[in-house]
This record gives C-alpha cells, sequence and structure tokens, in this order.
C-alpha cells in the first residue's frame, strides 16, 4: 500500500491535540523500531523493542497498544488512559507509514 504524502499527513493528523508530545519523544527514544528489508520483499517488516523482545508492528498494532500501555501506565500517571493510548497509536501508526 504506497500512500501520498498527504495521506500520510492526513492519517497522523487524527491525532493532533489529543497527543503527548513528551510520552512521544520517551516513546522513539526507548522502544526502537528496526527495520528488516531483503530483495524479494515488497516492503520491509518493522519490528518494535519492548524488553528486549521483538515484536511485528504490522497487524499486531492493537496487541502493542495494550502492551505498551500496560507497561507505561504506573510512570504516567498525570497522562489520562486516553491520551497515552491516542499517543501510542500515533507513535505506531508513524512507523507504519
Amino acid at each position: 500500500m504506497n500512500l501520498t504524502e498527504a495521506e500520510k499527513k492526513e492519517i497522523l493528523s487524527k491525532y493532533d491535540g489529543t497527543t503527548s508530545d513528551e510520552l512521544l519523544n520517551h516513546l522513539k527514544r526507548n522502544f526502537p523500531v528496526s527495520e528488516i528489508k531483503l530483495d524479494w520483499m515488497k516492503k520491509p517488516i518493522k519490528q518494535v523493542s519492548i524488553d528486549y523482545k521483538t515484536y511485528n508492528i504490522e497487524h499486531n498494532k492493537k496487541y502493542l497498544v495494550g502492551k505498551l500501555t500496560n507497561y507505561l501506565e504506573d510512570e504516567w500517571i498525570h497522562l489520562d488512559n486516553a491520551v497515552l493510548r491516542r499517543t501510542i497509536k500515533k507513535f505506531l501508526d508513524g512507523h507504519l507509514l
């Protein structure tokens, strides 16, 4: 699925104003995303590392949002649970596009 820049911006724009930039920076620094690309693949496999384990991002978004929410909710008490989950979704969507 090839998206234009306008379509990518439109998808990420649904998160404007309802996410935490501070948490997004924390996610980018502490949960690295790696990419595996082989010659025969049309699109690379993207994986996120959580607790020294890697998980595929594609087709696992719901699971990863729950896992990261459980992992971070005690540390980020000052954020509402909805803001926490939407920020994690934005982080994962940013890497899927």
